[in-house]
């Protein structure tokens, strides 16, 4: 039989193990958590590091102009028709033409320091074009050298086409950017409001890397190509109208003093 004082010995002893025994739950559960943490810190990065989608919207943006007016590939910017490329500039440098002078029949006079401005943020600080009157996709565009500006013309933008970035794949210090082309118009040239989300074609868009920037530097063809006609049925099928926005697009690409209608932009010829 026990003294008393082992007695309290061993119940001093069972109240440490017991203590013992909490810590080491508390520390067991403080482990668990802490690698839950961890694994489900690390699934998020990893989440964020795949997920391209913000950087895929950010050159649909840049490229919505261009692509718009579907234009013909080249291997270098040299080789490009530079009409084309300056047409796109002057439609995304519109933007609110209130704050633009305008002539007395209502056409605005654009600014080249604009479209300058414009040319660096796509093609690079070193490229420059040489300004003058010249005729794209069927609109011609004045150039006025007293104002240093051109006089656009007062019409509709057509857009032949929307883009839709599929993948960017980095290679080296260049990015190719493969876009989809979206059509607003139907197989027989009508405009439709409920445009198809499958692209009718794809180009490579190339950007090289220049002084920490990408810049646009050649349109190639796209190894990925368009789906058979029954994978675009299936498509339409699950999709029946292109996102609002795209459409509005459509009309926010006018002068705001045009007063285009959707009639009169299907009329207009697709290049």
């Amino acid at each position: 039989m026990a003294t008393q004082p082992e007695g309290k010995e061993l119940s001093a002893l069972r109240r440490r193990r017991r203590l013992r025994q909490v810590l080491g739950a508390v520390v067991c559960v403080l482990v668990v958590i802490g690698l839950f943490s961890v694994i489900s810190g690390g699934i998020q990065l990893g989440a964020k590091l795949f997920d391209d989608s913000e950087e895929k919207e950010s050159y649909e943006l840049r490229l919505r102009n261009l692509v718009a007016l579907d234009p013909t590939p080249f291997d270098s910017l040299d080789e490009a028709n530079k009409n084309t490329l300056l047409n796109a500039l002057i439609w995304s440098c519109i933007g609110d033409s209130s704050s633009h002078e305008h002539d007395e029949t209502g056409a605005m006079y654009l600014p080249t320091i604009d479209i300058d401005k414009a040319a660096a943020e796509l093609y690079g600080p070193d490229f420059k074009f040489t300004y003058e009157t010249f005729e794209d996709h069927g609109m011609v565009f004045e150039y006025v050298a007293e104002k240093q500006a051109y006089l656009l013309p007062v019409t509709s933008a057509v857009n032949d086409y929307f883009p839709k970035v599929e993948r960017i794949k980095r290679e080296g210090n260049t990015k190719r950017v493969t876009v989809g082309y979206l059509s607003p118009f139907g197989a027989g040239g009508e405009f439709s409001a409920n445009m198809d989300i499958t692209p009718t074609k794809y180009q490579d868009y190339i950007f090289t890397k220049i002084d920490g920037e990408y810049y646009l530097s050649a349109i190639v063809a796209s190894e990925m190509k368009p789906e058979t006609a029954s994978s675009s049925s299936v498509a339409a099928n699950s999709v029946d109208a292109a996102p609002q926005e795209i459409m509005d697009d459509l009309a926010n690409s006018l002068p705001a003093d045009s007063t285009a209608t959707e009639s009169e932009v299907s009329q207009a010829p697709a290049e």
